[in-house]
């Protein structure tokens, strides 16, 4: 009995080519697993910042009594209808001035292929009607009258999910949208159309908007960072 008991037991070259196999398998996969869940992590908080605004933009028409933005007390308030939207219907932990968004996003961002993206690109206040905070869950907030002030024309958004915190890409914790005068939040154009031209709207953006691409991809793939 002995014997047998002795023959089922594993030698200790046995162990150590056991464990060195799992240290090689483990090594090959767990930077695959790291980034597929960091990127769930974006889409998650960037989900949660779509459904705060969602709720924000049908709460201010409710309580106005209206049917779209355009009707809407922003839209009665003008230039300051940015701010009241984000004093009055969001939970935020600082508000950034009307005339520059520069405290509540970071200083510099870079696309996924590192090149260099100019934010002033996307959050250039100088027509005011526009407002920008960091919200209580982390995520800083751009609003600002797309195409008139009356806000019939939407309102053009910047978002970054995670405030000044990095990796600061667009397409990864950086995204733009817009918001329509009836309430639903879109992007710049036809979602497959811009999301099969990923590449060039948002991987390759530099000095311009990505009118969407980085948000319209993620959408048009289920809520999925497949990139």
């Amino acid at each position: 009995m002995a014997g047998q008991a002795a023959s089922l037991a594993f030698t200790l070259a046995e162990v150590l080519v056991t464990l060195g196999i799992i240290g090689v398998v483990s090594a090959m996969t767990l930077p695959t697993l790291v980034k597929n869940h960091q990127r769930q992590v974006y889409v998650t908080q960037l989900h949660k910042v779509y459904n705060e605004i969602s709720q924000a933009v049908e709460q201010v028409i409710t309580d106005s009594n209206a049917v779209s933005l355009g009707e809407s007390e922003l839209a009665k308030k003008e230039i300051d209808g940015a701010e009241y939207f984000v004093r009055n219907y969001f939970k935020t932990s600082k508000i950034c001035s009307t005339r520059s968004a520069s405290d509540c996003f970071a200083d510099s961002y870079k696309n996924i292929n590192g090149g260099t993206v100019r934010i002033r690109n996307f959050i250039n206040p100088k027509d005011g009607y526009c407002a920008s905070a960091i919200l209580a869950n982390g995520a800083s907030v751009y609003f600002i009258s797309n195409g008139g002030r009356y806000y019939q024309s939407g309102i053009y958004t910047v978002v970054d999910v995670n405030g000044k915190q990095g990796p600061n890409i667009l397409g990864r914790d950086l995204f733009d949208f817009v918001i329509n005068n009836d309430g639903t939040i879109a992007v710049g154009g036809d979602v497959e159309e811009l999301a099969s031209d990923f590449s060039t709207n948002c991987g390759n953006t530099t000095n311009q908007s990505p009118y969407g691409a980085c948000f319209a991809k993620i959408l048009n793939d289920g809520w999925k960072m497949d990139y």
